[in-house]
């Protein structure tokens, strides 16, 4: 069994950014570009907690999908991925700080969370 590190996917810290801007009815698209099926997107709190899982969908290898981030707060936030396991676990990755206001499309390649 391979073990991944993909790093992002969906936690967003709760803490307000020195700016006013609010996330609230963000869209973005999201790229899968490893080889794994991605079912999660988390945002990290303040406290290291998770929030509830942001996708309801799974996301293959080489696959895009639109999301809608409806989360009333902060743009710059910290998110995390989850992917599933071999053994039907589900892996998270690593915390990403990002600026979701200015994402138009993020990224997963199978060990980093980029954006655009």
């Amino acid at each position: 069994m391979k073990i991944l590190k993909v790093a992002a996917a969906a936690a967003l810290a709760c803490a307000m950014s020195a700016s006013s801007a609010l996330s609230a009815g963000m869209e973005f698209k999201i790229h899968n570009k490893s080889d794994y099926v991605i079912n999660g997107f988390y945002i990290v709190g303040s406290d290291g907690s998770l929030s509830s899982n942001w996708m309801n969908f799974e996301l293959n290898g080489n696959e895009s999908a639109n999301m809608k981030f409806d989360y009333d707060g902060a743009c710059d936030i910290v998110f995390l991925v989850a992917w599933a396991a071999t053994d039907g676990s589900e892996i998270k990755g690593d915390p990403t700080s990002i600026d979701i206001c200015k994402a138009d499309n993020i990224y997963f390649d199978g060990k980093n969370a980029t954006y655009d």
